[in-house]
């Protein structure tokens, strides 16, 4: 079945234009308003979400705490459309849970490749290594490529996309600095400007879920270098 991809607009133009772009290139559309995105995130569980800021990004950010407040919506990745004149806000969406912003006007081709990278890493194929087990047991952390959910100690929990790629990338080498383009590198496309402020904004969001299903601190940061997994923190 084809990617669902559920988009809030603020006008009917925005959604029509999102609509044709999405369908020629192989994926569904459903509309939501801002007021019922819970509700119906909850019910269709698409495979990503586009929030369209317009001139009103506090709304979006309501709209953003809506999804990560529900356990069955909090781990579906979620998109920003942001103004040119409201980059300010940048920052505010990514600490709300938003998983990607995009400026508008946005080229359709890198809306459509972060879209396809989401679609690649739900069905267990990330483009970096497709030949990947489904499932891989790192430490006493036991991963799910294809739910991006992991396990510890009997509990579950479901990452977004980039959390999930830079966690999957540090616990190729615990203990190893990564810095912060080597995961850049990973976890977004290649196309994709990201800044490192972003990144980090990424760790402190994996760095408080991690805590709270094993309740250690299991990301380091190393001051002007990087970032490193200490599982040693984690065991039983």
């Amino acid at each position: 079945m084809k990617p669902l991809i559920l988009i809030c607009p603020r006008n009917v133009d925005i959604y029509l234009l999102l609509t044709h772009i999405l369908n020629v290139d192989g994926f569904r559309t459903a509309l939501t308003s801002e007021e019922e995105i819970g509700e119906k995130a909850a019910a269709l569980m698409p495979d990503a979400i586009i929030l369209d800021t317009g001139a009103d990004a506090a709304s979006t950010l309501k709209a953003c705490a809506t999804i990560r407040s529900d356990e069955i919506t909090a781990a579906i990745p979620t998109i920003a459309l942001v103004a040119a004149s409201d980059e300010r806000y940048y920052l505010d969406l990514l600490k709300a849970g938003v998983d990607e912003n995009f400026v508008r006007p946005v080229l359709p081709s890198r809306l459509l490749n972060y879209l396809h990278s989401l679609s690649n890493l739900k069905a267990g194929l990330p483009p970096e290594k497709p030949s990947m087990p489904d499932t891989l047991a790192v430490g006493e952390l036991t991963i799910q490529l294809g739910r991006r959910l992991v396990m510890y100690d009997g509990r579950e929990l479901q990452l977004g996309p980039i959390e999930f790629k830079l966690l999957s990338r540090l616990l190729q080498a615990p203990g190893n600095v990564f810095s912060r383009q080597q995961l850049i590198d990973i976890a977004w496309p290649a196309d994709h400007y990201v800044h490192s402020r972003t990144v980090d904004v990424h760790i402190g969001h994996l760095r408080r879920s991690l805590r709270r299903l094993t309740g250690h601190n299991l990301i380091r940061t190393v001051r002007a270098s990087g970032y490193a997994v200490e599982l040693r923190h984690a065991r039983r």
